[in-house]
């Protein structure tokens, strides 16, 4: 993890507490960044993606909304104050469909007549009749913000709504809960979140779990300049990633209700 070629000391301060919720939908997509003529999808949302999300449901503005870039979200929820993993809870599956994108000459123009191109674009679907739904476990340095999101997140009012990746892929959040936090320092564990890869050593003794390792975005500086992307391991399946033991980083339990169900999930933050 780095920030102005300076190594970043990894979690300064441990969370005692987290925020739990879905984002769930039809449809997903979130862009690589390397792609081109083709608009190909990462699995799982990238914590740039997740970190949008909630300055959207917040009001943070982002630097084309603001005159001043120390106004921007960015700095308020960068590694140094924010605390955000994911886990994917539904099998996906890829298609590629053509849309029709229309060039847009000028402001409130849209007629078409600056013509129109086509672009592939990988969508990500359910395996199942049900939605795509990723989990989220938040928790920031900052005690306001912190109470600002979960306030929101319990009365559903949300500054800007919520999307998986692009707004016409609209999404619902489902507040599951606050939960109890604490390192586990054990060894051969099964992690519920995305990790990243030189972060743990992989157990592959379950010849039932799917890896995959996707290159995404980490973070990005107040003036929009991404920072060293990394390398990132999830199971396809819906399942867990099990270790051997984590590398240069922190495994935590999260204890929390879940209608009624008392659960543990072991997750390293992104």
């Amino acid at each position: 993890m780095k920030q102005d070629g300076t190594e970043m000391v990894f979690n300064k301060i441990s969370p005692q507490k987290v925020l739990i919720f879905d984002i769930m939908g039809p449809m997903a997509h979130f862009r690589k960044y390397y792609t081109n003529s083709s608009s190909l999808s990462y699995l799982v949302p990238p914590r740039t993606v997740i970190i949008g999300l909630i300055a959207g449901i917040l009001g943070f503005p982002s630097e084309k909304h603001t005159e001043s870039k120390n106004d921007v979200y960015y700095e308020k929820l960068n590694y140094d104050n924010c605390f955000v993993a994911v886990s994917n809870k539904t099998k996906t599956r890829k298609i590629m469909q053509t849309v029709n994108y229309l060039k847009i000459t000028r402001i409130n123009h849209v007629n078409g007549s600056g013509g129109g191109t086509q672009i592939p674009l990988e969508i990500l679907l359910s395996e199942g009749s049900q939605e795509v739904v990723y989990r989220v476990y938040f928790s920031h340095r900052n005690e306001s913000i912190y109470n600002a999101l979960k306030n929101r997140l319990k009365d559903h009012m949300f500054v800007y709504p919520p999307y998986l990746g692009l707004t016409e892929f609209l999404a619902s959040i489902d507040y599951i809960g606050e939960g109890s936090i604490e390192k586990n320092l054990n060894e051969k564990l099964e992690i519920s979140s995305v990790c990243k890869i030189k972060e743990i050593e992989l157990d592959f003794s379950d010849r039932k779990l799917q890896y995959v390792t996707e290159k995404m975005p980490t973070d990005f500086l107040n003036d929009r300049t991404p920072l060293e992307p990394a390398e990132y391991v999830s199971e396809i399946n819906g399942g867990c990633i099990k270790i051997k033991r984590a590398i240069n980083s922190f495994c935590y339990s999260v204890r929390y209700l879940d209608s009624d169900v008392l659960k543990t999930d072991n997750i390293i933050f992104m």
